[in-house]
Parts: C-alpha cells; sequence; structure tokens
C-alpha cells in the first residue's frame, strides 16, 4: 500500500508541475496560424484603405485647383490648353525624396455642342470643362476622378 501511495504521490508532483501538456500545445498550435492570418488581413486591408484615402485627397487638391485657375480666366481667352497643374505634386510616403505627380486632363466644350441629352445644352453662351485626373500606382486600373464645370459669361457653375 505504501508503494502506491508513493506513485500516487509522486504522480501529483508531476501534474502539480508549470507546463503546457500535449494537447494544449497541439491546440495552440493550430489555432495560432488562424490569428496571425487574421490580423495580417486587418493590417493589409487598413493599409489599402489608407493608400486609396491619401490619393483621393491628393486628387481632391488638384480638382479643387482648377475652378480656382479657371475663375480667373477670361471667358473668351479660356481654351483647352489651359492647364490647371499648379498643386500636383506630393511627397510619397516612404521616406524618400520621391513625389507622385498628377496630371489632370482638361477638356473644354461649347454647350452649343453638347448632345441635346445633356442637361446642359439648352445653356446659351457657356462652355463646359470637364478636369480628369487619373489614380498613381498601385490603383492606375481605377477609373479617373473627374470634376464638371460651367462656365458662362456671368460665372462659373460646378456640377
Amino acid at each position: 500500500m505504501s508503494l502506491k501511495i508513493k506513485n500516487h504521490r509522486f504522480i501529483l508532483r508531476q501534474a502539480s508541475e508549470g507546463g503546457f501538456t500535449i494537447v494544449e500545445l497541439l491546440v495552440a498550435i493550430i489555432i495560432f496560424p488562424f490569428l496571425v492570418a487574421g490580423m495580417s488581413s486587418a493590417y493589409n486591408s487598413a493599409q489599402h484603405t489608407y493608400t486609396v484615402t491619401r490619393q483621393l485627397n491628393e486628387m481632391y487638391a488638384v480638382l479643387s485647383s482648377c475652378p480656382e485657375l479657371d475663375r480667373g480666366i477670361e471667358f473668351t481667352l479660356l481654351g483647352s490648353s489651359n492647364n490647371c497643374i499648379p498643386n500636383n505634386t506630393f511627397a510619397v510616403e516612404d521616406g524618400s525624396s520621391a513625389t507622385v505627380t498628377y496630371s489632370p486632363v482638361l477638356t473644354l466644350t461649347d454647350t452649343s455642342n453638347l448632345p441635346a441629352s445633356d442637361p446642359l445644352s439648352t445653356i446659351p453662351d457657356s462652355k463646359v470643362i470637364n478636369v480628369s485626373v487619373g489614380w498613381p500606382a498601385p490603383n492606375a486600373s481605377l477609373p479617373p476622378v473627374q470634376l464638371r464645370l460651367m462656365i458662362s459669361r456671368n460665372g462659373i457653375g460646378q456640377e
């Protein structure tokens, strides 16, 4: 009987010592990759959202400068050769001195040349200015962001 007690005490001491059982280790080994994959996916999603938001902000700054430039141009001098590139270069956020440059495209159409389905076609003595800014890498395949303005001899409107 004393032999059983000794064995029993030995087993109790062994179980009370710190450490992990093989079952606990197997469960941790199975769960850990899922946790890492989830955190990696969340990080990549947040990074992509930040990049797109930053690019949209920069494109908005370029588009916003165009109407200001166009307001300073006299109606009779406004033509497709006018551009809106005063604020189109931004620093890249990678610690280098590299920059990204946006090249807006400005097209000018007299309202009399617009299709009849266009609501602005009925406004006489006016011009429609379409400003388009394309995305830089890595989103260059996305459709450009556009701004449409109508300018007449009496002022400017925005759509």
